[in-house]
């Protein structure tokens, strides 16, 4: 299998988190392209030039993360991102997650067509609201336990707290929700999310 991702994209970071979680790192080979730049190798893959994209090795291509990740937990069920005795828990918090994760790169999209006013518009508010609402719920709810493999809400979780990090450091989620502040602390040292963060420029 081959995936094709960028270094910033946090959709396509859930990928890769995933893959190295179901130690499917020697399956799956990486590459880096620039989905901005009408990237030649990531146009013969997926005309819709967006990441992540999945070569499989029947040589279908797959988009969209969380379809990857579905076809990743079909192909290789165990370990399991989403183990079935607490399915429906652990895929409420993930769309929590994920959402924060559409609605900031929304506005990351925004600001980069429309400016900084994109900010005080209805749709930028909109977006801003979202996240604080997801990051609420995230803190009222119970933690996501970090096991010897993350489910896919942890996974989720993670990579949207660190692009909250990345691209809105003036929201200081961390001082409003010291439970998940302290959560994603204890995943420091988690090989796959180090070895998966975006760089810082």
């Amino acid at each position: 299998m081959h995936l094709y991702y960028s270094l910033t994209s946090p959709y396509a970071r859930v990928v890769r988190v995933a893959v190295l979680e179901k130690g499917l790192a020697d399956r799956v080979r990486m590459h880096v392209v620039d989905p901005w730049a009408d990237d030649p190798e990531l146009m013969r893959v997926s005309p819709l030039m967006r990441v992540p994209a999945l070569l499989t090795d029947d040589r279908s291509v797959l988009t969209e993360s969380l379809l990857i990740v579905h076809y990743l937990e079909e192909t290789v069920p165990d370990p399991a991102l989403i183990p079935a005795a607490r399915r429906s828990a652990i895929l409420s918090r993930a769309g929590q997650a994920f959402g924060i994760i559409d609605a900031a790169v929304h506005t990351v999209l925004g600001r980069r067509f429309a400016g900084d006013q994109f900010d005080a518009s209805p749709m930028g508010e909109r977006r801003r609201r979202a996240i604080v609402n997801a990051l609420e719920y995230l803190e009222r709810s119970s933690p996501t336990e970090a096991g010897p493999v993350l489910n896919l809400s942890a996974i989720v979780t993670a990579v949207a707290l660190d692009y909250l990090q990345l691209r809105f450091p003036d929201l200081a989620w961390t001082e409003s929700c010291p439970r998940l502040a302290a959560w994603r602390e204890q995943l420091q040292q988690r090989p796959s999310l180090i070895e998966t963060m975006p760089p810082s420029s």
